[in-house]
């Protein structure tokens, strides 16, 4: 029997199973990053956007592991620029993060371009409270939304699971029915990091959604990283090996990682691909390991 999947583009991701490589996700103009125009948002150095994404996708042929970008914006404006550089120079699928205004005037400039809501990714929704939100998705037939869920940094696994699952909503739903009755045909489920005991809950929070619920999982398992910073040491090297060890064990029970900012590719894609080698062994060698 054939493995369930959602296909996007020319790569599919694993539903209600881990079988098949994560997803990597890089995140490009978010909020700091160092090609945008510190004063403008909407100005950024193209030649810079353009090596960052190439990388990316580089590194995403060579390993053999799908990758996705997320066009992240702070304004109406400046989703619109982005949107226009990325279709000028590559092709759908992507993501559309960013603040909720900049998401909806991505959507209408998408609309106008000819871009279907079947070729990207709405991230993300947390509840069914923002009308304006949920008019958005239903009337534009938004095809994939991400759910981040929000909870604190102890927030167990079946109380992660409770939020997706009890009937919390408006009209007596729960989240996911809640979404599903917009139109949406495809859920990705984000256990929203906080620290590393939330990474540990939101680990057992995937296995327990990918096998009862089968909807894709996944979460952005290098956000905690920031704690650890320190003007003792290189913050580059210093948070570099911590994101790499992350990624490793995050890949093994993941279908999506937003990995972070889209400059971390290299170690990113790098140990993605030995956790899945080292996986591959233990199975061909019949070695139960964290199981």
């Amino acid at each position: 029997m054939p493995l369930e999947t959602y296909q996007y583009g020319d790569f599919e991701m694993g539903v209600g199973h881990f079988e098949l490589p994560p997803v990597l996700i890089g995140t490009i103009f978010y909020d700091g990053e160092t090609i945008l125009e510190r004063d403008n948002p909407v100005n950024f150095s193209e030649g810079k956007a353009k090596k960052r994404i190439d990388n990316h996708f580089k590194l995403s042929l060579k390993y053999k592991i799908p990758g996705l970008v997320e066009l992240s914006a702070p304004d109406p404006e400046s989703m619109k620029k982005y949107l226009d550089f990325y279709l000028d120079n590559y092709e759908p699928p992507f993501v559309l993060g960013g603040t909720f205004e900049a998401r909806k005037a991505g959507i209408i400039h998408l609309k106008e371009r000819g871009i279907k809501s079947n070729q990207y990714i709405y991230n993300t929704i947390s509840n069914l409270k923002n009308k304006k939100e949920l008019d958005l998705l239903k009337n534009n037939n938004i095809e994939t939304v991400v759910i981040l869920i929000l909870g604190s940094e102890s927030m167990t696994s079946t109380q992660r699971y409770n939020y997706l699952v009890k009937k919390r909503e408006p009209y007596n739903v729960n989240l996911i029915e809640g979404i599903r009755q917009l139109g949406v045909d495809k859920i990705w489920i984000d256990g929203g990091v906080i620290n590393l005991e939330s990474l540990a809950y939101i680990l057992e929070t995937q296995q327990l959604i990918s096998e009862s619920l089968q909807l894709p999982v996944g979460t952005a398992p290098n956000l905690f990283l920031f704690q650890y910073s320190s003007p003792r040491l290189n913050k580059k090297f210093h948070t570099k090996y911590r994101r790499a060890s992350i990624m490793f064990i995050a890949t093994w029970y993941s279908n999506f990682i937003f990995y972070g900012a889209i400059e971390d590719a290299t170690e990113c894609f790098a140990s993605a691909y030995q956790a899945l080698e080292f996986r591959k062994i233990l199975k061909e060698k019949n070695i139960k390991l964290l199981e």
